[in-house]
């Protein structure tokens, strides 16, 4: 507006010059050309010129318009597709989240060359002709995508696997997850996807070799490590237990319980599941030496009980371990029932019965209780028997799912 305004205060000026001028001299000008000759005032002459010289300019700009040379123009058109782009951008999200996939495919695909963002149009597009089954439509916008923005292989990648997760093609994901941990191997969200995949497939081995990798990025929270580790640890206890090929399974055993940090190896559900597995594979001798080693580290009353049920271990010996045990957790009473058992094992039920005494003093157990109604029967006191052992049953009626 001001510069209209500024044109029209200038030729208001010279207008008022050249009129000025004209007044005083008109002049005149002789044009001649062959046998033609034209005579004009000079004024009239230069108004003339002035108006082929405005007329000339605007030819000009109007050519340069239908050329699409013009800048402005190309900004107006520009930014027309821009914002045209975008609202069909904002309806092919909504029509993504309704579900209505062949509408969001179309209004995103068309739209992803005008907008900002490219790589959010292709990445939703794709996701949309992978719900309609469109694999190989499917593969060319994530191409697109990939080829649209720079540094978007990874974006691409994971968004690529996750809707193969989403369609149970879980090996495919697998695939595509593993070939970019080759080129990112510390990422954190790439690294999680790994994770649910090996689980969901039970591939526990893979898993375990992903452990110290997920340690040292340091961005999982430590307890999350430690609660996969124990899970990973305590399938691969039952994976090596069954063998291959009919070959022993204790070596591989051992050399796996060997190979754990050690906080996993003093981790209890660990330590408890594998000295069973071996209890189970008739090795008693090697379960109570890790047990006993391990009980040094953990003490949790599972892994006494365990202790306890090696039957195939010298009971003295246990007996003795037990006993030194008793002189740091005096109060404890789930380990004088373990002592009076192991006492009975060596033929000592005196020793017996005044562990179990001591047991039922600090907390009345059901297992106290049926410890020594069983003593009193070896002892042929059936009276003094019923009453521990009618104590013993009540006192499981009142436990949960008693």
């Amino acid at each position: 507006m001001k510069r209209w305004l500024l044109f029209f205060v200038i030729t208001l000026v010279v207008a008022l010059g050249v009129g000025s001028l004209a007044g005083q001299d008109a002049g005149y000008v002789l044009l001649s050309w062959g046998h033609y000759s034209i005579e004009t005032s000079l004024w009239f002459f230069l108004l003339l010129l002035g108006l082929m010289l405005v007329v000339v300019y605007f030819l000009f700009r109007f050519s340069l318009v239908l050329l699409g040379s013009d800048w402005r123009f190309n900004e107006w058109r520009r930014s027309r597709r821009t914002a045209r782009a975008r609202k069909q951008t904002t309806r092919g999200l909504l029509s993504l989240a309704l579900g209505q996939w062949a509408r969001a495919e179309r209004l995103l695909t068309r739209s992803a060359t005008d907008t900002d963002m490219p790589l959010i149009n292709y990445l939703a597009a794709a996701r949309a002709a992978y719900e309609q089954g469109k694999h190989d439509t499917t593969d060319e916008l994530l191409n697109a995508a990939n080829k649209s923005t720079r540094g978007a292989e990874l974006a691409v990648g994971i968004s690529h696997a996750q809707l193969l997760i989403s369609r149970g093609h879980k090996e495919q994901a697998l695939a595509v997850l593993v070939s970019l941990r080759d080129r990112y191997p510390r990422h954190s969200y790439l690294l999680k996807l790994l994770v649910r995949l090996y689980q969901d497939l039970e591939d526990w081995v893979a898993l375990h070799e992903l452990l110290p990798v997920l340690s040292k990025t340091g961005k999982i929270p430590q307890n999350k490590i430690i609660e996969l580790e124990e899970k990973v640890y305590l399938q691969l206890i039952d994976r090596t237990a069954k063998g291959h090929q009919g070959k022993d399974p204790v070596p591989a055993l051992k050399k796996l319980y060997q190979s754990m940090p050690r906080h996993c190896r003093h981790q209890a559900d660990i330590l408890l599941h594998y000295v069973e597995t071996l209890h189970e594979l008739g090795e008693d001798e090697q379960a109570e030496t890790d047990l006993r080693h391990g009980l040094t580290y953990v003490w949790r009353d599972e892994l006494l009980i365990a202790y306890a049920g090696l039957n195939g271990v010298d009971a003295r010996r246990r007996f003795l371990f037990a006993e030194k045990q008793l002189q740091g957790r005096p109060n404890d009473p789930v380990l004088l029932l373990i002592l009076a058992q192991l006492a009975l094992r060596i033929e000592q039920p005196e020793r017996a019965k005044e562990f179990l005494l001591m047991g039922l003093k600090l907390k009345s157990l059901p297992e106290l209780n049926a410890e020594m109604g069983k003593l009193l029967v070896q002892e042929q006191d059936h009276v003094g028997a019923s009453r521990y052992f009618q104590k013993a049953l009540a006192q499981q009626e009142c436990q949960p799912g008693g």
